[in-house]
């Protein structure tokens, strides 16, 4: 079977730097994905790697990993890695996860994650074949979950596509104000100081409905919410990169709280969670938004008091009833899919330090994966 051998990091996947590419220069016509620190940002017509590739954070999200089984083009706040014969890519990316990249930042001036230092770090690479073998097992899981958020997307596409074609977001200064076809930051309570599910800014994901990762926090300064409420960032750049999510996390009548920059949209009436999230999500109500953020540079803020002026003609009871039969059952599958791929991210998570440290083995770990897919 081979013995595993102590190496550096940098003797087996040496590091190389991203390269600029302003979005102004990305040619967005889908031939190659561009990958920032925060993952897959926009297309180019180039790719910079000549083969699959790792992204690793170097600037902003530091030691965030990106596995691509195509050619990218990483850009200049990521470093690069690729495999080689004596090293699976994918096995690679997974032994990534084990050294502790995200808190190598010791660059006071200009942070970042420092090379030298972590291709210096010690890590034990198994024979090929064991590579392989572990590359495959997690990788089997990582997949499923590519395929749960893909069919998310797949989703949150469909039902944006219907809102558009049955209605106007056009503003009539005769019509309703948002704020009064739904509710715009809702009183609701928590005891200051009582555990309560918690979502961070950071856990509201970029132009996606569905929110993965949440926690149970001591209750302290911050926005109250509930399942159905549609959660909005409202601070710069969080605003501008589309941070806007359902909640669906919650126990019946639960009430979660989180970051002071959101801004809380509740369903009322007709108007439900996927009209409320279409609404929003729409690219002219997105830019109204950031049009009217206010506030010294960087710190900017849309006010929630805008709703009150952002005035459009009363969708109908019929088109809302037609809307709401399409959209709330797959607004459900939504939450079906993030729970699989949570669940199956949990066992990946478990195995992965499991199989890279040697303590269990490969048969033993397909068995956990294979009944976990069936």
């Amino acid at each position: 079977m081979g013995a595993w051998i102590s190496t550096q990091l940098g003797q087996i996947l040496p590091f190389r730097y991203g390269k600029g590419l302003p979005e102004r220069e990305r040619s967005k016509t889908g031939e190659f994905r561009v990958v920032s620190s925060a993952g897959f940002v926009d297309t180019h017509k180039e790719a910079l790697t000549t083969g699959p590739a790792v992204v690793v954070g170097r600037k902003g999200s530091i030691g965030t990993l990106w596995y691509s089984k195509e050619p990218v083009f990483p850009i200049d706040t990521t470093f690069w890695v690729e495999g080689s014969d004596d090293v699976d890519l994918r096995f690679a990316y997974y032994l990534l996860h084990t050294v502790p990249l995200s808190s190598m930042n010791n660059d006071s001036a200009v942070p970042g994650l420092n090379r030298v230092e972590a291709e210096s770090l010690d890590v034990d690479l198994p024979p090929l074949s064991i590579q392989r073998g572990i590359a495959a097992t997690l990788g089997a899981l990582d997949d499923k979950i590519d395929s749960s958020h893909l069919a998310i997307r797949k989703i949150d596409e469909l039902v944006r596509a219907e809102f558009d074609r049955l209605f106007s977001v056009e503003q009539d200064k005769d019509g309703v104000p948002i704020s009064e076809l739904l509710d715009v930051n809702r009183r609701r309570r928590l005891t200051k100081g009582t555990p309560a599910t918690y979502v961070g800014m950071s856990a509201l994901p970029e132009f996606f409905p569905a929110i993965s990762s949440w926690a149970m926090k001591e209750v302290g300064s911050g926005q109250k919410f509930q399942n159905g409420d549609v959660l909005m960032a409202r601070i710069t750049p969080c605003l501008e990169n589309g941070k806007t999510a359902v909640v669906d996390m919650l126990h019946p009548d639960e009430v979660g709280w989180g970051s002071t920059e959101y801004v809380v949209l509740s369903p009322q009436g007709e108007i439900t969670t996927p009209w409320i999230y279409s609404f929003v999500r729409h690219e002219t109500v997105r830019q109204w938004a950031i049009q009217r953020m206010t506030g010294s540079s960087g710190r900017q803020r849309f006010n929630a008091g805008g709703f009150d002026d952002y005035c459009i003609d009363p969708p109908s009871t019929t088109l809302l009833v037609e809307f709401n039969a399409i959209a709330q059952p797959l607004f459900e599958r939504i939450t079906q899919f993030r729970d699989e791929a949570n669940r199956l991210a949990a066992l990946r998570d478990v195995l992965l330090p499991e199989l890279l440290s040697g303590r269990i083995q490969v048969p033993e770990a397909n068995e956990a994966v294979e009944e976990a897919l069936v």
